[in-house]
């Protein structure tokens, strides 16, 4: 019996994490199992740990609340620093007392964490690669975004690529990759360093949020320009925490971190004003701003309820905020692209009759010259007009003459191609061009609309009204830049055509 129990005993042990075999206990400056995370005051701490460890083990820290580690050992004892993007050190083996100091930033608590090597080294190196390939989204989302920017001409979409390249660089600072990198470096793993780059963050997210959901013409002047000037403050903290002495910029960080949830709140508010304004993508950015208080709650107010939250949850939240705001960003320059073409349909259109009107043609036209001279081929060019139409008006009324035009500008619609360009000059004068590959293909066109409407009978309002029309048309391969000369000569042609008609 005491065989089996004593048997039963070692099975226990040999399942037992290291960590309960080989402890250290933090004594100072109150004793408690180092579990439990320190909690700091600013200024200067010292922390003495009392270690009995049968293998050497990792400890590790964050260095986003306390900077400048240092560690007094006795003589006896070897203590060093390990590559991590966390403060970390190797502990030795064995029984032995040893005092930590760290200079306190920010009044919070801070996590000491015990843990084998080799799994010390596998967090650190998954760690690594994670924020590593964040900060690469980072540089690609920016610079897709700014490539729409660019050519919308847009300025809203460069605070993007700001805001997202600001957030990836303030992350690479936060996690230490640089620490890794460039540990001799010590400007680039310093508070005040993270602090410019946090307020920039802030600053460049409201401007790109303010000019998506254009907050200018939404809001009243007073409510958008708060807005505006609290990400501006932001910013200012954020440079006046970096280069003034302690403990102003203790006070300067603390300012920053509460006008970053004002900030935050206020563009949650003017996000949903937007949804009920129907603005488009308003939705997206609530979502991504939402997101993003929830993650900032779980890093500043609970950072205990779990570790992996408050390590990961704002970046994770940042990247989904990101990848929201790129497609809302894209949703943005496709609106933007059907506002435009409608607004130039509107402006290019003919009042009346379904074809272009003279703007939009001689615009169409003057396109498809640079097109010929670019690729070669030939060039159609037809001018047409409707044959006795003033007696039309004259005889039926307007009503009817108008809807005489319309039908006729949908006969020369059926007999074109999409690519080919009609258009209405005025009264009842139309237009086409088109380019052909070949001589042949533009030849049976005009002959195609010339024995269409040789002669027709339309059906209007219960009149049968026969109508006709002249044509001049002409087929020219050589390139040419004066669309007028080119419209003047087919003129010209349709001209002879009708006297040719009125003298027989």
């Amino acid at each position: 019996m005491c065989r089996m129990s004593l048997r039963l005993i070692m099975c226990l042990l040999c399942w037992l994490p290291v960590s309960v075999l080989a402890q250290c206990i933090i004594e100072k400056p109150v004793r408690q199992a180092i579990t439990t995370p320190v909690s700091l005051s600013l200024g200067i701490l010292e922390i003495q740990l009392q270690c009995n460890l049968n293998t050497p083990q990792a400890l590790s820290f964050p260095l986003d609340i306390v900077s400048h580690p240092r560690v007094y050992t006795p003589p006896d004892v070897s203590i060093v620093p390990l590559s991590s993007a966390r403060a970390a050190y190797l502990l030795p083996s064995g029984d032995y007392t040893f005092t930590l100091t760290l200079d306190v930033v920010r009044p919070r608590q801070l996590p000491l964490r015990i843990e084998p090597v080799a799994r010390f080294q596998q967090h650190n190196s998954l760690h690594l690669l994670t924020i590593s390939g964040f900060a690469g989204l980072c540089i690609a989302l920016s610079l897709y975004v700014g490539i729409l920017g660019r050519s919308l001409r847009n300025e809203g979409f460069y605070a993007y690529s700001a805001y997202i390249l600001s957030a990836g660089f303030f992350f690479v600072l936060q996690e230490g990759v640089l620490k890794v990198l460039f540990p001799l470096a010590t400007w680039l793993h310093s508070i005040g360093l993270k602090l410019i780059f946090a307020g920039l963050t802030v600053y460049t997210a409201q401007r790109f949020i303010s000019r998506l959901l254009e907050f200018k013409l939404l809001l009243r002047s007073w409510e958008h320009a708060i807005i505006r000037y609290a990400g501006i403050v932001v910013l200012a903290l954020g440079g006046i925490a970096a280069i003034v002495p302690s403990p102003l910029n203790q006070f300067a960080s603390l300012l920053m971190g509460s006008l970053t949830i004002v900030v935050m709140l206020a563009l949650v508010v003017a996000t949903v004003y937007a949804m009920v304004r129907k603005i488009h993508c308003a939705g997206l950015v609530l979502i991504a701003l939402l997101l993003l208080l929830a993650a900032m709650a779980f890093r500043v107010y609970f950072p205990h309820v779990s570790e992996f939250l408050h390590r990961y949850a704002l970046i994770v939240s940042v990247t989904i905020e990101a990848f929201l705001l790129a497609i809302a960003a894209s949703e943005k320059v496709k609106r933007l692209q059907i506002d435009k073409i409608t607004a130039y349909m509107n402006a290019a259109s003919d009042t009346l009759c379904p074809v272009l009107n003279r703007r939009g043609w001689e615009e169409a036209a003057n396109r498809l010259l640079k097109q010929h001279r670019k690729d070669g081929g030939f060039l159609v060019m037809l001018f047409i007009d409707m044959n006795d139409f003033k007696q039309i008006n004259d005889k039926y009324g307007h009503n009817v003459g108008d809807n005489a035009l319309i039908i006729l500008a949908k006969i020369l619609n059926a007999q074109c191609r999409p690519q080919d360009i009609v258009g209405r000059l005025g009264g009842d004068e139309f237009v086409i061009m088109s380019h052909c590959h070949s001589r042949n293909i533009g030849e049976r066109m005009i002959e195609r609309i010339k024995t269409r409407l040789a002669s027709l009978e339309l059906r209007i309002d219960d009149i049968n009204l026969p109508v006709s029309a002249s044509i001049g048309a002409q087929i020219f391969d050589l390139p040419h830049t004066d669309l007028s000369i080119l419209l003047h000569q087919t003129d010209m042609l349709m001209y002879e055509q009708k006297q040719q008609k009125l003298m027989v």
